[in-house]
C-alpha cells in the first residue's frame, strides 16, 4: 500500500516547521543569543533539540504500541524509538565547551549516547528494508556503498590530517568515529532513495531517509567548523540537524496515518 504526501495541510505543516526553525536560527544569530542564554549551557535555538526529539519518541512509541513486538516492521519501530531516546539524551547532555577527559566519564556522556544511536538507527533501516530485499539488487548495494565511501574517505582524511596541537588522541578518535558511523547509516538510506525513484517505496518513508542524508551533511560540517574553532551556539549548520529531525518526525507521523488507513480498510 502506498501513501503520498498529498494533503495540503500536511505540506503546509512541514513547510511551516522548516521555516520556523530557519527564522529562529536567523534571529538567534542576529541578536547574538549567547548573551541571552536560557540556562548555563542552553540557548534559544537549543529548544528545538529538546522538543523535536521528544515528539519523535512519542510518535515512535505510538507506532510500537500499534504494531506490537513481532515482525520486521515492529522491530524496526522499536529500534527507531530507541535511537531517538539515545540521541535525545545526547542532545540534552551536550556541552558547547566540551573538554574530553577519559578519566571523567561525564565529559563523554553525550558522545556515548550519540554513538549508541547510530547502530540502532542502522538496524532500524535494515529491518524496514528486509521485506523489500527481493527488489534490492547487488548493483544498488554496490552503488550505495561507493557513494558512502566517497563521503567518508575525504572526511576521514581531513580528520587525520589535522595539524592542531590542542587536539588529543581521544578527541581525534571521536572526530573520526562519526564519519564512519555516518557511512554506516547512509548506505541503506541511499538504497531506499534509489527505490523511491523507481517507485518501489512511498514518499513519506523516503522523508525519513532524506533526513539521514541531511544528518550526515550536518555531521561533516560540524567536524569542519569544530576543528576550525568557528562553531558556536546557534550556528546555521545546526538547522540541518533540526531539519533532519523534522523529516524523521513527519516520516513517523505518516506511518501512523498509514496504519489508521490500513485499519479502516478492514472495518
Amino acid at each position: 500500500m502506498n501513501t503520498r504526501f498529498n494533503t495540503l495541510e500536511s505540506k503546509n505543516i512541514l513547510i511551516f516547521s522548516l521555516i520556523t526553525v530557519a527564522i529562529i536560527y536567523l534571529i538567534g544569530n542576529i541578536v547574538n543569543q549567547e548573551e541571552f542564554f536560557i540556562t548555563e549551557d542552553k540557548y534559544m535555538t537549543d529548544v528545538f533539540y529538546i522538543i523535536i526529539p521528544i515528539i519523535i519518541i512519542i510518535l515512535g512509541v505510538i507506532l510500537v504500541l500499534r504494531y506490537g513486538v513481532r515482525g520486521n516492521h515492529s522491530i524496526a519501530w522499536i529500534l527507531f524509538t530507541l535511537t531517538f531516546v539515545c540521541w535525545s539524551i545526547g542532545e540534552n547532555t551536550y556541552n558547547y565547551d566540551y573538554d574530553y577527559d577519559i578519566e571523567n566519564i561525564s565529559t563523554l556522556t553525550s558522545d556515548i549516547f550519540y554513538i549508541i544511536g547510530y547502530p540502532l538507527f542502522f538496524a532500524f533501516t535494515i529491518f524496514y528494508l528486509i521485506p523489500r530485499k527481493q527488489i534490492i539488487s547487488k548493483n544498488i548495494i554496490i552503488i550505495s556503498g561507493l557513494i558512502s565511501l566517497l563521503i567518508v574517505i575525504p572526511t576521514l582524511y581531513f580528520t587525520f590530517d589535522i595539524e592542531n596541537e590542542k587536539l588529543d588522541g581521544l578527541t581525534i578518535f571521536l572526530y573520526a568515529i562519526y564519519p564512519i558511523l555516518d557511512a554506516l547509516i547512509i548506505i541503506p538510506s541511499i538504497i531506499a532513495t534509489i527505490l523511491f525513484f523507481r517507485g518501489k517505496v512511498n514518499l513519506l518513508w523516503t522523508m525519513v531517509l532524506l533526513g539521514t542524508i541531511l544528518w550526515v551533511v550536518a555531521d561533516t560540517s560540524y567536524l569542519i567548523f569544530s576543528v576550525d574553532d568557528s562553531y558556536y551556539p546557534g550556528h546555521p549548520l545546526d538547522m540541518l540537524f533540526n531539519f533532519a529531525y523534522i523529516l524523521w518526525a513527519f516520516g513517523a507521523y505518516s506511518h501512523i496515518k498509514l496504519y489508521k488507513k490500513s485499519e479502516s480498510n478492514f472495518t
